[in-house]
């Protein structure tokens, strides 16, 4: 149907449909353009501030001037065409003429236009005069636009496009788009920025989309920043959709304090398949050389999920040795409740990890794992078999010292589940265990001789049976348990056959009680109402002693780490080789003021254990440190404090009774607001207790402060500091500052572009025998250039602001 307008329109024979519906649907396929240059805004969807509605400005941060609007066009059903104009004229031949506000639709689309020509015997049309294409995907402006039927071509000149969903436009001498989904622009722009504010834009000679492939390219493209070209590739292809496509990424950079390129990476991406693909990376480190990296990764049915990376140096310049490293980690699958994962690490030296990655930050492993599992979950069941084996890169630890490879353990479990109330639980293990017996650590020969060099088979039984009760007042939950260990121990160089007993077993009880009371009142304070709570905790749980543990090698077992939450567990050890005596009660008070709103503004906690008897169990040895002789344990205590929903205050202390000094205190701030400010300062303190000289010991003291402060919606700030607070004596190593870690710079943004600026100083461990300090120096800039919406330019500065800034990773910003 053709309906027009009724006045000033001239009689004519007929009334003619011209082809709009192909006309059309080829505009259709105009809806993943890139976009350019500067405009006014109507005919591109985009609306200044004052013309959004409320709720639309405040959404919009404040350096943005408006927004695209996508467009809203009536639809109309079917495929029929109406067509509007103040003036038509069909002629004999069939040939149209629309003249005067011509507005033609069909479906969502709308193309308006001073005059239209339809010619029927050629098929082709003609608009001139402001020619706008519209529909929910694409603006398309033009001084005038042809459309071959024939061919399927239709061409914008002189035009503007935007695309308002995705908030791009641009600009071209030409449009040509085919029916095959191909569009070619000529002399085109692409940026995502405002209208009016071209602050950087893609320019190209051509620019050739095929949507069906999902593929762009550009020929003569520069990268211009106020229309000044900063950077020029001859030819560069680009996805235009979610298609992976082979080509070069982001490259990024870093700077040292003497403004010199210390980090230099240029990646290549190679799709290989629809299930493999590869990123190759050619990384310059000052003073070092070149270092190829490589990671590839590949999908299959049957494995699952696979990454292989691979570093190799041929020859480092200071070093003057070839560096490398692999890592291949995988997962996936099986089917049945069947799975499995795998991880391999291995690197050429202990310090290349720090060496080849100046920007990122300070590295503190010390094992790296090697380790492959396969697992069955069956819901109440659960089976697993693991082997692991570790590389361990920090020098200074003994070989004796060093993890046992596990080769293999297999676990089965029955977790636990409920029958008339009672709760069941059976664990299964078997382990073996080994290690080298000696090794060259730092050009030193270790040996291990002896106890030490014992290796073994460890058989694991530990059954439970619980009954909790649970009432609105409170809980107690009665548990008995049964822990078995069963070894055959190898002694390859015979020197401990009749002074240790190679095939062993034993086992013992465990008997505990949990019970809580919960107690709570309302009353208001300040105009507030508020929820007091009194949470009172008994935990006591006895454990008979097993002799002769200490000839038994300590394969996997290490100290309970001292928390609250570590009174109520019910052990002094992680691990299977140490079953510890015990004979305790555990009380706890826990009181919180929970806030009408539901935010739990206070808390506070207090706990200690009481022993009955000493705790003769060791991880080596049979002597008893202090600590184990005494009838209570220290003093735990944790508090934290909410004015509101932004600011939380913290502090835990651990208290030596008999020695009255604090073993661990930690005091911390934290804030974090929704307009992206961050604020994080905490201290940490740890003391022991020297024996010899009847004092307490400092063995740590740090404060770490940290802050992402935005001034405005433009602005932001960031400034981090970890300090070494420790006073060390004249002879004693230290680091070679007090100043472990440090960062400061500023961030600044608009609607199209963002740059963070970071100086940053950090202190990696210096392992070498003749070290004079314990660390080494390493400072430099680091610059970050963001064109939102298109790519990223230089060092990865958010991701280190996020390392040492608490809260940064859910900051909000405005992008694309």
């Amino acid at each position: 149907m053709i309906r027009i307008r009724p006045h000033n329109v001239r009689k004519a024979p007929a009334r003619q449909s011209i082809g709009l519906r192909t006309l059309l649907s080829v505009v259709a396929a105009v809806g993943f353009i890139p976009t350019a240059g500067a405009a006014s805004t109507a005919h591109l969807s985009w609306y200044p501030r004052d013309l959004l509605t409320d709720e639309e400005q405040d959404a919009l941060p404040d350096f943005c001037h408006g927004n695209y609007r996508v467009a809203e066009i009536e639809p109309i059903e079917g495929q029929q065409i109406e067509v509007e104009a103040d003036q038509s004229l069909v002629s004999k031949s069939g040939d149209t003429q629309l003249q005067g506000d011509v507005v033609m639709r069909q479906a969502d689309r709308q193309v308006n236009a001073d005059t239209a020509y339809w010619y029927q015997q050629r098929g082709f049309a003609e608009f001139r005069g402001n020619v706008t294409l519209q529909s929910p995907e694409v603006t398309l402006h033009g001084d005038s636009a042809d459309f071959d039927q024939t061919g399927g071509q239709l061409t914008f000149r002189q035009a503007e496009y935007s695309v308002p969903q995705r908030h791009f436009r641009g600009s071209a001498a030409s449009i040509d788009s085919s029916d095959e989904g191909r569009i070619d622009l000529a002399d085109a722009t692409f940026t995502f920025c405002e209208p009016g504010h071209n602050d950087w834009d893609l320019k190209a000679s051509e620019l050739h989309l095929d949507q069906e492939a999902g593929i762009g390219s550009a020929w003569h493209a520069r990268l211009r920043v106020k229309e000044v070209p900063v950077m020029y590739v001859p030819y560069y292809r680009f996805p235009i959709g979610d298609q992976r496509m082979t080509g070069f990424l982001d490259p990024s950079f870093s700077l040292n304090g003497m403004g010199q390129a210390e980090d230099v990476q240029i990646p290549f991406y190679w799709n290989i398949a629809a299930n493999a693909d590869a990123t190759l990376i050619a990384h310059h480190i000052l003073d070092r050389g070149l270092l190829w990296e490589s990671q590839f990764r590949h999908k299959t049915a049957l494995l699952g999920d696979g990454e292989l990376n691979y570093g190799y140096l041929a020859d480092d310049e200071t070093e003057g040795e070839e560096r490398w490293l692999i890592n291949y980690q995988q997962d996936g699958k099986l089917g049945a409740g069947w799975s499995h994962s795998w991880v391999y690490n291995h690197i050429s030296d202990n310090d290349y990890l720090s060496d080849m990655n100046p920007q990122a930050a300070v590295d503190r492993t010390t094992h790296l794992p090697r380790r492959g599992q396969i697992q069955w979950n069956g819901g109440h069941w659960y089976f697993d078999v693991i082997g692991e084996s570790f590389q361990t890169i920090d020098d200074t630890i003994a070989l004796s010292s060093r993890p046992y490879r596990r080769l293999p353990q297999m676990n089965l479990t029955f977790s636990q589940s409920v029958i008339n109330d009672w709760q069941f639980s059976q664990k299964l293990q078997v382990t073996r265990f080994n290690r080298d017996s000696e090794a060259t650590i730092a050009d030193n020969k270790q040996v291990l001789s002896g106890f030490s060099a014992l290796n073994g088979d460890r058989l694991l039984s530990d059954s439970s049976v619980a009954y909790p009760f649970e009432w609105p007042f409170g809980f107690l939950t009665p548990k008995i348990e049964y822990r078995y260990r069963a070894y055959q121990l190898t002694d390859d160089d015979d020197t401990l056959s009749d002074e240790v007993d190679l095939d062993v077993s034993h086992g013992t009880g465990k008997y505990s009680v949990d019970g809580g009371l919960y107690f709570d009142r309302e009353f208001s304070w300040f105009g507030n109402d508020y929820q007091q709570t009194l949470e009172p905790r008994v935990f006591w749980v006895r454990s008979p002693y097993l002799k002769d543990q200490n000839l038994i090698p300590n394969f996997d077992s290490a100290r309970t780490t001292v928390t609250y939450a570590s009174l109520f567990t019910g052990d002094r050890f992680t691990g299977g080789d140490r079953l510890a005596d015990l004979d305790q009660v555990s009380t706890g008070l826990t009181t919180r003021f929970i806030r009408g709103d539901g935010l739990e503004q206070f808390r506070a906690s207090i706990g200690r254990i009481w022993y009955n008897e000493d705790r003769l169990v060791q991880l080596t040895g049979t002597s008893l440190p202090e600590a184990d002789t005494q009838s209570i344990s220290s003093t735990l205590g944790e508090v934290e404090f909410n004015p509101d929903l932004n600011w939380s205050l913290y502090h835990t202390i651990e208290w030596d009774e008999y020695k009255d000094f604090a073993r661990q205190r930690r005091y911390g701030v934290r804030y974090e607001s929704t307009d992206n400010r961050f604020l994080n300062l905490a201290t940490n303190t740890v003391q022991s207790w020297n024996s010899g000289t009847e004092k307490v010991v400092t063995t740590t003291r740090q404060i770490d402060a940290g802050f992402f402060w935005s001034l405005n919606d433009r602005w932001a700030v960031v400034g981090r500091q970890l300090r070494d607070m420790l006073s060390y004596d004249s002879d004693e190593k230290r680091p070679v500052s007090p100043v472990l870690e440090s960062l400061a710079g500023f961030e600044y943004q608009n609607c199209c572009w963002r740059v963070q600026l970071l100086y940053r100083e950090t202190s990696p461990k210096d392992t070498s025998a003749d070290a004079e300090f314990t660390t080494d120096k390493r400072y430099g800039f680091m610059l970050s250039i963001q064109l939102k919406g298109l790519s990223t330019f230089g060092s990865g500065t958010d991701d280190v602001i996020n390392e040492g800034i608490t809260g940064y990773s859910r900051r909000q910003y405005h992008d694309y």
